[in-house]
């Protein structure tokens, strides 16, 4: 069975939809939840301010959030269900017996706890006064397999189903925000269906019919309040479009092809933002163009290039199709050139200016397509290649821009407390720092909120790199001290990915520190692209994890330090409306390992001086 890489859950259904490597999508349905899921034990995840964020589980590929509320793991097979349901039963009741364990891991809320201790000491055969930590291996599955046999794990064979098919997946957004509560119209043959988005702004998965026939997809024109067509979705490939809305308008923008190109084979001016694993060949193979040809477009004047970089490319205006699908749009949203929409390319040999935020997608034309009156109303679907974390271009081409500038002069140029409005004034000085300023402003160039309204110091709190996972939230008449809450703009993931905002943390957890994982420098440290880096928008070097220093003694018997060691740590988190999208990332988290001084190079940066013999460099001056 080809391997399953991610999976979620329809509760309104009651179908399990996995993604297979192929990009196929299996459906199961009927049975029961443990057995549509792949969890036998009815294991369940930790959640956190309404986040699943399981902390010592592995194996799993999603989650399943049942209509009662519950969240449930979601593994892409029985085995590995069961691996994790024994590894659960060692590690958080292995000083238990089964008596002593199940009123825990199954309480009598929810279960008759009696009759399940009955059950479970039959079926397996354990002697009832043995600790689950004591058992053997033989012993440990005879329990798992007990457990999933009360769970229902092979109940209702008879209803099982599997299905597999092309699943399209359509989204509702403003370009950064997702909307909820977003109808559209499908139809499939004479038949229309309606449906909503969730508050992710997610729909329903579109099943691609078994006679390959078109499902047209249509939204209600806010002004005729008459149903448009916005695109149609067919193939054997299911994919992933979003639905863009501006002001309440339906906007369409092309995607990775040109949407009704008045001339075939025309070529087209795209902006391409570089994404973790790229090379100059697999762009050129992607578009149907040559490595020389980007070099030249791009003045490039070797082959290297850096994630979050954004190149310009002109090719045939299509992808190869088994890597970009296209959509065929409505024949009434003609094509009009536009080139204010081009995004400002950054240069090998000149500094410019940052490009216009991206649309959260690796690539986009340099054409907008517009409707045929010119309004700007049109209805189309974006189909996005699936790029990733959209500020990263931003704080690239502006690192680029300022070419390592000391923040003495460069706050005369551009002051990023002031462009976030923190309540700081200047960026030179101790008591100035303006790294969490740095990345507040890149999140609100890319269309990210900031600012949590109505909370005391919200404006302070931008200022704060600590801001990002703690601010003082709304305070109760009764309360004499305004409590501490996680920052809901923000959600903290358990490990790095490319482009997630990395704060520096002090042994007591207190952040002190902000910038954006770039790259690893090793298998201590991660690459940080941050501002107030040495006073300068730089890489830089950061441990993981706390690390005690390393001393040896000297052949004159003097002690020296050989490893400073850290005192600090790495917590990671990105934007709410990103967190879907960061848990595809975490898939294939992007963070390969680079050169620092080459990195500062492209920066136009000049390595740092090496330090005196003996001397250990401070992890960095902040």
């Amino acid at each position: 069975m080809p391997r399953l890489i991610s999976a979620t859950y329809h509760p309104n259904i009651e179908v399990a939809e996995f993604i297979c490597e192929d990009g196929r999508h299996l459906l199961r349905s009927g049975g029961t939840l443990p057995w549509r899921i792949n969890n036998p034990g009815d294991v369940t995840a930790r959640v956190v301010d309404g986040v699943p964020s399981p902390r010592k589980a592995k194996g799993y590929i999603g989650f399943a959030t049942t209509r009662s509320g519950r969240t449930f793991l979601i593994f892409p097979d029985e085995s590995a269900g069961r691996e994790e349901l024994k590894a659960n039963l060692k590690r958080l009741h292995g000083d238990r017996t089964i008596s002593e364990a199940i009123p825990v891991y199954a309480p009598k809320k929810e279960n008759d706890t009696e009759k399940y201790v009955r059950d479970l000491l039959r079926t397996s055969g354990i002697p009832a006064g043995r600790k689950i930590g004591e058992c053997s291996d033989a012993e440990l599955e005879k329990i798992v397999s007990s457990i999933a046999e009360i769970e229902g794990y092979h109940a209702n064979a008879d209803t099982r189903k599997e299905t597999w098919v092309a699943v399209s997946r359509i989204n509702a957004t403003d370009g950064s925000q997702p909307l909820p509560d977003t109808e559209i119209i499908l139809q499939r043959g004479g038949r229309e269906e309606t449906v909503r988005s969730d508050a992710a702004g997610r729909f329903p998965p579109v099943i691609h019919p078994a006679d390959k026939s078109a499902v047209h997809v249509k939204v209600t024109d806010p002004k005729s309040k008459e149903a448009v067509a916005v695109g149609t979705i067919q193939g054997d490939v299911g994919q992933d479009f979003n639905l863009l809305a501006k002001f309440k308008r339906w906007k369409g923008v092309a995607g990775s092809e040109k949407i009704n190109s008045s001339t075939p084979g025309q070529k087209k001016s795209m902006s391409y933002v570089v994404q973790p694993g790229d090379s100059l060949w697999k762009i050129a193979k992607l578009y149907r163009t040559s490595v020389e040809a980007i070099r030249d477009d791009n003045e490039l004047e070797h082959d290297r290039i850096y994630p979050g970089e954004v190149l310009r490319i002109t090719g045939s205006g299509k992808a190869r199709p088994d890597h970009r699908p296209s959509i065929a749009p409505p024949a009434a949203a003609a094509a009009k050139p536009s080139t204010s929409e081009a995004p400002t390319v950054p240069s090998r040999r000149k500094a410019v200016s940052p490009p216009p935020p991206p649309i959260p997608s690796g690539i986009r034309s340099s054409d907008s397509e517009r409707s045929k009156e010119g309004t700007g109303k049109v209805l189309a679907l974006i189909n996005p290649v699936p790029g990733r974390v959209p500020w990263m271009p931003i704080a690239i081409a502006e690192a680029k821009l300022r070419q390592g500038e000391l923040e003495l002069t460069l706050q005369d140029k551009i002051n990023y407390h002031v462009e976030v409005d923190d309540g700081l004034k200047a960026m030179y000085g101790n008591s100035n720092a303006w790294c969490a300023a740095f990345v507040n402003w890149c999140l609100m160039q890319a269309k990210y909120p900031i600012e949590n309204a109505g909370f005391p110091n919200r404006k302070v709190a931008k200022a704060r790199a600590h801001g990002f996972y703690e601010v003082d939230g709304p305070k109760e008449k009764a309360e004499k001290t305004t409590p501490k809450i996680r920052n809901p703009l923000f959600v903290e993931l358990e490990r790095p990915i490319y482009g997630a905002i990395a704060m520096v943390t002090s042994k007591v957890g207190h952040g002190n520190h902000v910038g954006f994982v770039y790259a690893e420098n090793d298998e201590e440290k991660l690459i940080l692209l941050g501002g107030n880096q040495r006073s300068q928008i730089r890489f830089s070097p950061f441990s993981k994890r706390l690390r005690a220093p390393v001393k040896v003694r000297g052949k004159d018997g003097r002690v020296e330090v050989e490893n400073a060691g850290s005192s600090s740590y790495l917590k990671y988190f990105v934007p709410v409306a990103y967190y879907e999208q960061a848990k595809k990332d975490l898939g294939a988290p992007g963070i390969e390992k680079m050169n620092i001084v080459s990195l500062n190079l492209m920066l136009g940066i000049p390595p740092d001086k090496p330090a005196k013999r003996g001397v250990q460099p401070k992890e960095n001056t902040l």
